[in-house]
């Protein structure tokens, strides 16, 4: 089978490694030429971790055209907030059946992609899919290096729409035994953890961030009063659950799942998944942690709640100190239900005649 990954930063380079070593031809793209200039000199990666050795690379390009020409499936391996952009510009490079798994999606990933991408007129079948997670914990290295900290045990998979799950699964099962087909593509794509985590932790260690302090992100930033923040989110979370007829989301049941660490409450989950242990907080504010987790999981989260009249004022505070921090309007320039065209969808999932009737009073609401 015949890959392209997109973007060659640590989780790109952890799949392009994990791929070649599994004796798959894997083309690397990049936009910027300085993330895969010493990959292209050396023919390939340097890895370290739970794979080590040295993997060549078919074709390490900063043409998007070439890199994506006749692969079977190509993987989405770039910040959530470049989705779009990605798809935009790739829409008249695809073929006919093509696989394109979005790692992960974050929050209505693939709902973004697939929209953006029959705006440009596509005329022939394409599979869309997103995982909820990366399947690598992995950190860049110098040149052309990756440290691949941990391949996760389990990682959910859905497509959009969710008739496609089951073939993109059953293409890919052998290549990523990590991976688990999920029949139901909403459930799992409000299953965000990262939206969950790195918002609020950057928040509440912000000055320490700013000022390039050394710590330790989860082991030094995830302190229990900090926990007790993400506890509550989680609630938030959990009313926009209730609604929609989905078991509650669980920080600690994803840990479990994830990296078999078996504990009832985030701070000592997060305190005992080792391959957080020694990840260290950016050494500047305006990392992806707010420039990607905050448009494209919180604000289509607060987005979905006002639709569905539920309160989320922490997740709301959230946004918008991050905004303000930030310089951006994460809430003009992230993910809506009104941009991704998903209301109908959404509206099918309430569970009773009587929240369909609540729901239609809220939404014409919303619509005056």
């Amino acid at each position: 089978m015949k890959f392209c990954i997109i973007g060659a930063g640590n989780g790109g380079r952890a799949f392009a490694a994990y791929l070649s070593s599994r004796g798959h031809k894997v083309n690397l793209y990049n936009r910027s030429f300085s993330r895969i200039m010493d990959i292209k000199k050396k023919g390939g990666i340097k890895v370290s971790g739970e794979i080590k050795g040295f993997f060549q690379c078919n074709l390490v390009t900063q043409n998007l055209k070439l890199a994506i020409r006749d692969v079977d499936v190509i993987l989405i391996v770039v910040p959530a907030s470049a989705h779009k952009e990605i798809a935009d510009r790739m829409a008249k490079y695809l073929s006919p059946d093509q696989i394109i798994l979005l790692n992960p999606g974050r929050t209505f990933g693939a709902v973004e992609f697939r929209r953006t991408i029959e705006k440009k007129g596509l005329l022939f079948p394409i599979f869309i899919a997103e995982t909820q997670t990366l399947v690598f914990t992995s950190r860049q290295l110098k040149k052309n290096g990756v440290k691949i900290l941990r391949i996760k045990d389990n990682v959910d998979l859905a497509a959009f729409p969710e008739k496609d799950t089951f073939f993109i699964y059953d293409t890919l099962k052998e290549v990523f035994p990590q991976l688990n087909a999920v029949d139901d593509y909403l459930e799992m794509t409000l299953n965000n953890i990262g939206m969950l985590l790195h918002p609020t932790l950057s928040l509440l260690n912000a000055g320490a961030m700013d000022c390039g302090r050394e710590f330790k992100f989860y082991a030094g930033g995830a302190t229990p009063r900090t926990c007790e923040v993400l506890e509550t989110i989680q609630n938030e979370l959990n009313k926009i659950f209730e609604i929609l007829g989905f078991k509650q989301l669980r920080f600690c049941k994803w840990a479990k799942k994830s990296y078999n660490v078996k504990k009832n409450r985030i701070y000592t989950a997060i305190q005992d998944i080792k391959a957080y242990k020694n990840i260290m907080a950016p050494k500047q504010l305006i990392t992806r942690y707010f420039t990607e987790d905050v448009p494209t999981g919180l604000v289509p989260i607060s987005s979905l709640a006002k639709f569905l009249g539920v309160e989320t004022p922490i997740i709301d505070s959230i946004i918008n100190i991050s905004s303000i921090l930030c310089g951006i309007n994460f809430k003009q320039e992230g993910r809506t239900l009104k941009k991704l065209e998903i209301t109908d969808f959404i509206k099918k999932r309430i569970i009773s005649k009587q929240d369909l009737d609540t729901f239609e009073e809220i939404f014409i609401k919303t619509k005056t």
